[in-house]
């Protein structure tokens, strides 16, 4: 019978005591701990210590998200986050109640900025060093190296202006808390082309002249008006009046130019000049008959015979537009004869001889 009594007493002490406890016990309350600031390749170990209080113990522990974190569920993982990152801490106790909190884990800013991309200039012209975002991450000083040629060597995107001379730069930057971080970047200097339009040259009127253009890689002729393959370093000029060519050349980047200019003197002359060759494959080059002056004689006839004396093209005031076709056919390959008569009276205004296509 005492055996029982004491039993029971020592059950309601039990008892006792658990409702005591649990209506002493303090709030569970989860603690991920304070913000962290990260150096390039670094790491930090988040969580509290204690990350979990109060509630009732065992605690379980759950991170989230996972992203570079040595672990999940204990209470202080390692985090090595390249950049910025917000980590979740779940605890929940022994009852089932839960607690959350959060932690911030960033990457310091020296991480972000560097000296740039190595860049082209024309000679004499400037270049912007440093990587665009360095001027938008404070907390970061700059010593910039050689400092001849820049503006300014402490500020985050210094203008370089090495004139004639390809230059590496060097920058040491700084952060509180983190190594010094140093980088790199050299700004070539392209030399400008030495363009070259060519001589001056005088022709009649209604010749045709090649220009030739040498020292550079890409060229733009103008006017444009009376030449023919204005892109190429050899156009064809066909001027009525004196005139002079302005020549646009770059170097094989296509960046840097230089520019020359040469004049086509034209005398007055009313003979025509005919050329005896036409190749019609549709690169614009030398695809149509030209015959210089034809067009101050509109009452002009213009004949091609084929080598068996057959008549194979006629038109009246021809305008230099004959491409090898005939009534939307190609005419072979081969020599024509050609019959031109200007129409006018006198023994200057007839002409014969040969026209060669060439396909």
């Amino acid at each position: 019978m005492k055996t029982t009594n004491y039993l029971y007493l020592f059950k309601l002490f039990l008892f006792v005591a658990l409702i005591s406890n649990t209506i002493n016990a303090q709030p569970l309350t989860a603690n991920a701990g304070v913000d962290q600031m990260l150096c390039p390749s670094g790491s930090a170990t988040i969580g509290a210590t204690p990350a979990a209080t109060g509630g009732l113990p065992p605690y379980t522990y759950t991170w989230t998200p996972n992203w570079y974190l040595s672990s999940t569920t204990t209470p202080n993982p390692i985090s090595s986050t390249p950049g910025w990152a917000e980590y979740t801490l779940t605890v929940v106790d022994d009852t089932g109640a839960v607690a959350t909190d959060k932690v911030i884990v960033n990457m310091n800013n020296i991480a972000f900025v560097d000296a740039g991309n190595d860049t082209s200039i024309c000679e004499n012209s400037t270049a912007l060093l440093g990587k665009p975002t360095n001027a938008s991450l404070p907390g970061v000083t700059y010593v910039w190296t050689p400092t001849s040629t820049l503006n300014n060597p402490n500020i985050p995107r210094p203008t370089a202006s090495p004139g004639l001379t390809t230059t590496t730069y060097s920058v040491t930057m700084t952060s509180t808390g983190c190594p010094p971080k140093m980088d790199q970047i050299t700004v070539y200097v392209i030399p400008t082309p030495n363009i070259d339009a060519g001589p001056d040259t005088t022709i009649r009127e209604g010749q045709t002249v090649t220009l030739h253009a040498t020292g550079g890689f890409y060229y733009a002729w103008s006017p444009q008006n009376t030449l023919r393959y204005y892109y190429t370093a050899d156009p064809d000029a066909e001027p009525i009046v004196t005139t002079t060519y302005y020549l646009y050349g770059t170097d094989p980047s296509n960046k840097c130019p230089a520019y020359d200019s040469v004049t086509v003197f034209v005398t007055k002359s009313n003979q025509i000049v005919i050329y005896n060759t036409i190749t019609p494959n549709g690169d614009n080059e030398n695809d149509t008959w030209y015959i210089g002056n034809i067009l101050k004689f509109p009452n002009n006839t213009v004949e091609l015979y084929n080598r068996y004396g057959k008549l194979v093209y006629k038109t009246n005031a021809y305008t230099n537009n004959f491409n090898g076709k005939v009534t939307g056919q190609e005419l072979p390959a081969g020599t024509y004869f050609y019959n031109i008569n200007l129409g006018e009276e006198g023994d200057n205004a007839k002409f014969n001889g040969t026209l060669t296509i060439i396909r």
